[in-house]
This record gives C-alpha cells, sequence and structure tokens, in this order.
C-alpha cells in the first residue's frame, strides 16, 4: 500500500511508522506527509527520511493524494476535520490513532493533552490507545486496536500523555500491518 501520514504536530507517531517501515515491519510505503500546519515538526522528521511533504493550504489535498497514488491514510496526530469528499473516497481507508480507549474520551475538542488532562481529572485507573478507522462522526468509527494500560500510580497528565504514547507507537504500526494482511 501507498500510505499518507497525516500529522499536526512534533511527529512521534510519524517517527514511529518510518522507523517500522526502515526495519520491515510493514510492507506498505510511507509516500507522503501531510501536514495540517506548515511549522509542523514532523515535517522536518518527514524530511530527514527522505519523504515527500504537502502542507494543507498549499493546494486540494484530495488531488494531492491521488496524484501521489495513495492507498490509505493514518491520522497521526492530525487535528483537522476530514471533508466529506475525502471520507468517500477513502471510505474504509483512513485509519487514526486516539489516546484514550474509544468511546471514552473521545468526540469534538478531545485530542492530546486535553484527553489526558480528563482521564487523570476523572481519577481513571486504565487508559490506554485505540487505533480505529475514520468516518464522519469524529472517533466514532469502527475499532481496529485498542490497548490499556495501568495508570493508578501515575501523577500528573504529562505522566499519562507519556505512557500512552508509548502505546501508540507500537499499536499504529501493528495496524497497517493488519490493514496491509486485510487487504491480501
Amino acid at each position: 500500500m501507498r500510505v499518507a501520514v497525516l500529522i499536526s504536530g512534533s511527529g512521534s507517531n510519524l517517527e514511529a511508522l518510518l522507523e517500522a517501515e526502515r526495519e520491515g515491519f510493514f510492507e506498505s510505503e510511507i509516500a507522503l506527509v501531510v501536514s495540517s500546519k506548515p511549522d509542523a515538526y514532523g515535517l522536518v522528521r518527514a524530511e530527514t527520511y527522505g519523504k515527500k511533504t504537502f502542507v494543507t493550504g498549499d493546494g486540494d489535498l484530495l488531488d494531492a493524494l491521488e496524484a501521489e497514488g495513495i492507498d490509505f491514510l493514518v491520522l497521526a496526530g492530525y487535528l483537522k476535520i476530514l471533508e466529506a469528499d475525502l471520507l468517500e473516497r477513502y471510505e474504509g481507508r483512513i485509519l487514526n490513532i486516539h489516546p484514550s480507549l474509544l468511546p471514552k474520551y473521545g468526540g469534538k475538542g478531545m485530542y492530546g493533552m486535553r484527553v489526558h488532562e480528563a482521564v487523570f481529572e476523572n481519577n481513571e485507573k486504565i487508559s490506554g490507545a485505540t487505533v480505529h478507522y475514520v468516518n464522519e462522526d469524529i472517533d466514532g468509527g469502527r475499532i481496529l486496536l485498542q490497548t490499556a494500560v495501568d495508570i493508578s500510580r501515575l501523577q500528573s497528565p504529562e505522566e499519562i500523555q507519556q505512557t500512552v504514547l508509548v502505546l501508540e507507537h507500537q499499536l499504529l504500526k501493528i495496524a497497517v500491518r493488519l490493514c496491509e494482511e486485510e487487504r491480501l
């Protein structure tokens, strides 16, 4: 599969995927890295690995994806809502990583540190990460993978974030490999 990874920030999940690709963990090629922000550090990571990049706002995203022959999309910290035409074109071929055990702590406005703060404030004993298919409902698509971790001894949202991020890095690369196997 030719994959586009969509980011908005530092790109640590992107880097985990780039390393997995380099190590041969999956057969897919990360052919394009898309960012919603022109100053996202993830673009630097992409260029370090020699990947082609595209910043939304520099043209039509759907045109850029089609020009690169993209088969599959992975949202890795992408903070923009995808438009209906893109959702339709790539239906069943878009994954998102979310830093909670969906359906808990999902939906509009629930991303990044906001999720971990809510988890911490609610005294949750476990948290985790979820990879799900993307549809028109924010964080509402079918769950592909989910893994939990005990956070009962963690002392801050930042500690929760660091712990869950390790899970995200593992889960996302496994999800790509599962999608490859599904498509064989």
